[in-house]
């Protein structure tokens, strides 16, 4: 089987992407349904709600929290597992547990069950993304990776696409059969076959990981990066402001982004009246014009990045940003539904992908031997922040502020503006490390090829 391309230049490299590009296109389809199975949930909140007999606040611990915390905490070890070994197996291993999870989800009889069957699909997914992006970076070259990493990151607008769109049909489709005797489990409920369905694609996915070779790891030796060879800990101190600033900016951004990617479902059906055979489409087509921006996005990056700007993937980040702000300002206090999937559809260009710019600025500067684990940190702390705590806050400003469910929007539109805000001038602020530590680690990596070569 062919090797996967590991040149650093772009005329080595060219010639030889197409596995490179197989494995994304491999990677995308297993990420597309890891969505589905963690969002189809946030679509039968009402359903769930009403079979188990939850509360709001407890909904919530449901959509984030179970997910989230173990999320966060099992990325650092099985991101050290990436750096360490065959990250194929890695993933692998991991989508047979969430999907085996997601299916348990379908059999819980409890607040407990479901809350523990979550945390499982948290487990498995950890391993995804620090996997991912450690495969991707070292099968492009510097000046195709946001391009790549965009049309991989296009999988989470198409896993929401799917959930909303898939997820109403399956819905609609499994009210009309009432209870059914599934084995083992007895009499399910429509929100409990939904769950099963959904998850059953993922036993097969998984051995798409066997299609293409795992690219070797490239990293230089004798640089400095090199002396951060093993201790993530080490390279992250010696980045520590502009590591300080981006954790900040994308735990925000993962607060505005979860907040709504879990709320939002529910909002439009209390605010609107629409059900989920209705709005499912409708969420379907927006986040399928968010995912389209994605490689445009990655593309004008890459552009920039050849054309000197070595700082742009933040840079670029701050204007998209800004060129929103007006959407995310007006979302939640439109009277006219169609005007608000217009804004939600805008809001997309900064919530899904801004783990894009992060993976991309940790290539650049990260050494091979820790890139996962510090992709694993980062996810620790913004899905800690914005995975834990959006959906749970919404939640909690809904019963014990508002002391209203029919006022959840005005609790998404403080969560969305105010993360917004916070990312906003923490990006601008990154941009004075950002660009000195790109041309350094370039020049110290063309010294060392040379004295190499």
């Amino acid at each position: 089987m062919a090797t996967l391309a590991t040149h650093s230049t772009p005329t080595a490299a060219g010639p030889r992407l197409g596995p490179a590009w197989w494995m994304v296109a491999v990677l995308f389809t297993i990420y597309l349904f890891s969505w589905i199975d963690r969002l189809v949930v946030s679509m039968l909140v009402e359903p769930v709600k009403h079979g188990l007999h939850l509360s709001d606040f407890q909904m919530s611990l449901i959509l984030g929290p179970s997910f989230a915390f173990v999320y966060a905490i099992f990325g650092i070890p099985l991101g050290w597992a990436a750096d360490h070994y065959q990250r194929r197996i890695v993933i692998f291993f991991a989508a047979l547990v969430w999907t085996a999870a997601t299916i348990a989800c379908g059999f819980s009889r409890s607040f407990e069950a479901l809350l523990v069957a979550r945390m499982f699909v948290g487990v498995g997914e950890a391993a995804l993304l620090p996997a991912a992006y450690s495969l991707i970076a070292d099968a492009f070259p510097r000046d195709k990776l946001t391009t790549a990493t965009s049309t991989f990151q296009m999988a989470g607008k198409g896993g929401s696409a799917a959930a909303f769109g898939l997820g109403g049909i399956a819905i609609a489709w499994a009210t009309t059969l009432g209870r059914v005797n599934v084995p083992i489990h007895g009499p399910a409920e429509p929100w409990q076959l939904v769950m099963m369905l959904v998850g059953l694609p993922g036993f097969l996915l998984a051995f798409l990981v066997f299609t293409f070779p795992e690219p070797p790891r490239r990293e230089p030796a004798g640089s400095q990066a090199a002396a951060d060879h093993g201790n993530v800990l080490h390279f992250m101190r010696r980045h520590w402001q502009l590591v300080g600033l981006m954790m900040l900016l994308f735990s925000a951004m993962a607060l505005a982004g979860y907040s709504m990617t879990a709320w939002v479902p529910t909002y439009i059906g209390r605010h609107f009246g629409w059900s989920p055979a209705v709005y499912g489409p409708a969420l379907s087509v927006m986040n399928l014009i968010g995912a389209a921006s994605l490689v445009l996005n990655g593309w004008i990056v890459d552009r920039l990045y050849r054309r000197g700007m070595k700082d742009v993937h933040l840079r670029f980040y701050s204007w998209l940003i800004l060129g929103v702000s007006p959407a995310l300002v007006a979302m939640f206090f439109v009277s006219n539904p169609s005007l608000f999937l217009v804004c939600y559809a805008v809001a997309q260009f900064i919530t899904v992908p801004f783990i894009v710019y992060l993976s991309s600025v940790l290539a650049l500067l990260a050494p091979n031997s820790v890139r996962a684990q510090a992709i694993a940190i980062f996810m620790f702390v913004f899905n800690i922040i914005g995975n834990g705590g959006g959906p749970a806050l919404v939640g909690f400003l809904t019963d014990f502020v508002f002391h209203d469910e029919a006022k959840v929007g005005y609790s998404l539109a403080a969560v969305v503006i105010g993360s917004a805000a916070v990312a906003l001038a923490c990006c601008r602020a990154a941009l004075r490390y950002l660009g000195p530590a790109v041309s350094a680690r370039e020049v110290e990596t063309t010294a060392v090829e040379t004295t190499e070569g």
